[in-house]
């Protein structure tokens, strides 16, 4: 009886490894491939497949361009998306000889890492510009690559035997994959067209890779939204670029998808100056000794990316204008958020919170240190006697409090 038992717990333990979450538009209930998962503590750890499913137990909420945040809860087979209004600016006419689009962009990037030794977190947002010619152009480079402007991010590890930590601005460009959160477009300035049977109709076409869809177009009255799957033309959906070999290292990418969204125009062009927001996922599994000594791992890392991208500013230039403004010195930009941003998750936030306070407790301590006052940060503490003392709303938690007195 006892191992009649025993193999049901084994067989339900399966069950419950193997169940899966489908994610859906809420309006049509077409499948979201390449969505975002992130666990209870904000580390982004797996991405939907190409029927919108995923299997990861941990999971706690999903984000997907163009759809608000949603989270995951026990027995979730079917996650319905609600989809975001977007708004263009006004945008200036475009004088005659101003032929270089200069755009400011808000972005956010989520990174995951895992190894069998330490699971890294981290958000990061940026604004940066880029380049964009709007015809071809002689002498001139266009920059499809994002130049930082600003900059910051709050890192969390989780380390088994250690408690977990939190950091503000730490130096994350050894791990970060910015640069792949580039524009699309053509170098000679044309814009990508829609495919004929869509040109001036709602609807869905789509173009194959060699192994799969590479190229998913979809027309509604409000937007145009481009999915593209480069891997979709490579054997067992993979590349492993042999500039990292010259390093030591061998990455394999299983996952380099984007995501774009237009305001539509009568003539089926996808312009820039209609770009509404772009995501980019990226999965890759790192292998080599490189990465075995950077993070003390016996196993190769597994490592994502996903990527918000939203204009902001739009201004034209002409060559000349684009060249003197390429080789200025970047000046510190203030942080635009358009309204149509996604909003942050619930672990996102907490993160940002804990920095915050840590970052209160820091100067707290330098004030005590310059002043001959002690003084010890603690965590723990009577939150709700003091969330009443403080007359704190509902929902917002004491995190961090630092006892001043004088030294005995």
């Amino acid at each position: 009886m006892i191992r009649f038992y025993s193999l049901l717990l084994l067989l339900s333990a399966a069950c419950l490894a193997e169940a899966h979450t489908v994610v859906v538009d809420g309006t049509d209930g077409t499948p979201l491939a390449a969505a975002s998962v992130f666990d209870a503590g904000g580390v982004m750890i797996d991405l939907t497949d190409a029927e919108g499913a995923f299997s990861t137990p941990q999971a706690a909420s999903v984000r997907c361009m163009g759809y608000m945040p949603a989270a995951v809860t026990a027995g979730t087979d079917t996650l319905r998306m609600s989809p975001v209004p977007y708004e263009l600016d006004e945008l200036a006419v475009r004088p005659a000889d101003r032929d270089v689009m200069r755009m400011v962009c808000y972005v956010r990037e989520y990174m995951g890492l895992d190894t069998d030794s330490t699971q890294i977190g981290v958000y990061a947002d940026y604004m940066v510009d880029y380049m964009l010619p709007l015809k071809k152009l002689k002498k001139f480079k266009e920059r499809r690559t994002p130049r930082v402007l600003r900059q910051r991010n709050v890192m969390k590890r989780i380390t088994p035997g250690r408690p977990d930590s939190i950091a503000a601005n730490a130096d994350a460009s050894d791990i970060s994959w910015l640069t792949l959160a580039t524009l699309p477009g053509h170098k000679d300035g044309t814009p990508e067209m829609l495919p004929d049977t869509l040109r001036g109709r709602c609807g869905t076409a789509t173009e194959a890779g060699k192994h799969g869809l590479m190229t998913v177009y979809k027309v509604t009255p409000e937007k145009v939204t481009v999915m593209c799957d480069p891997l979709a033309d490579t054997k067992d959906h993979r590349i492993s670029p042999w500039i990292f070999k010259l390093f030591g290292m061998t990455v394999d990418f299983n996952e380099l998808s984007s995501l774009d969204a237009y305001v539509p125009n009568e003539r089926g062009e996808l312009r820039p100056e209609d770009l509404l927001m772009r995501t980019f996922t990226m999965e890759a599994l790192g292998r080599g000794k490189v990465f075995k000594w950077a993070f003390g791992s016996k196993t190769p890392m597994r490592m994502r990316s996903y990527f918000e991208i939203y204009p902001v500013e739009r201004t034209y230039l002409s060559v000349e204008e684009a060249r003197e403004c390429e080789k200025e010195v970047p000046t510190a930009t203030e942080f635009v958020i358009p309204d149509y941003a996604m909003p942050l998750d619930a672990a996102t936030l907490e993160m940002i919170e804990k920095a915050d306070a840590g970052y209160v407790s820091e100067n707290i301590c330098l004030f005590c240190a310059g002043n001959g006052l002690a003084t010890r940060p603690r965590m723990s503490m009577d939150h709700d006697g003091i969330a009443a003392l403080l007359g704190l709303k509902e929902g917002v938690v004491p995190m961090l409090n630092n006892p001043v007195g004088y030294a005995r």
